[in-house]
């Protein structure tokens, strides 16, 4: 019988990190218990904290949870939150899209696809860029026009404090697609306890 530990390293194996509440609901267990867990894994050095903010009200300290081999992804988190810091304090609104746009592009400078692709093609393509880079994309058809899902935040660890972040997953996906891209929802909390983020082509078919 697998036990509570290991399906919390096989959960955050697969997500890369993940809240006490996200494993609570994953693993349908009490917060309580799963704390309990995270405690002995985190004594264990087998898990770290990623600090990520302040709970509302007096709650306690917002963390994510990695195992310890994957903090090295982690390591550079200081020095994006300076840079963004910086382009928070030191450009206008309007100065700052144009950037974080620049940003986007220059992250898939030599991967976008082409626009005489088929709109499938694009899409094959661009969810495969984006798993490349850590990002679990998915798309699936709709009706009026194809959404695409990220079930894994690759700046989860900062993330809250910079929602701008969001916006270049927004222009990653208009740089690839050669198309205007519609955010849906983000860091939407499943009842299976994923955190996911929808986007939607503007009114395109395939």
């Amino acid at each position: 019988m697998v036990s509570t530990r290991e399906k919390i390293l096989a959960f955050l194996e697969r997500r890369g990190t993940a809240s006490a509440i996200e494993l609570s609901k994953a693993l349908k267990l009490t917060s309580a218990n799963i704390r309990h867990h995270l405690r002995i894994l985190q004594k264990e050095g087998v898990i770290v904290p990623l600090r990520v903010g302040q709970t509302s009200g007096r709650g306690r300290p917002a963390y994510l949870y990695a195992l310890r081999d994957q903090q090295k992804a982690h390591n550079l988190e200081r020095l994006c939150s300076a840079l963004l810091h910086y382009l928070r304090s030191a450009a206008s609104s309007h100065e700052r899209d144009i950037h974080l746009r620049s940003i986007a592009q220059e992250l898939v400078a030599e991967k976008a696809t082409s626009t005489t692709m088929s709109i499938t093609q694009r899409l094959i393509i661009t969810t495969n860029i984006l798993n490349e880079m850590s990002y679990k994309a998915s798309w699936e058809a709709h009706r009026e026009a194809p959404t695409i899902k990220f079930s894994h935040c690759p700046y989860a660890s900062i993330v809250n404090s910079f929602p701008e972040l969001c916006q270049i997953d927004r222009y990653l996906l208009e740089t690839l697609m050669h198309l205007p891209i519609e955010t849906l929802t983000t860091r939407e909390t499943l009842p299976t306890g994923e955190t996911i983020c929808r986007f939607r082509l503007r009114q395109s078919r395939l």
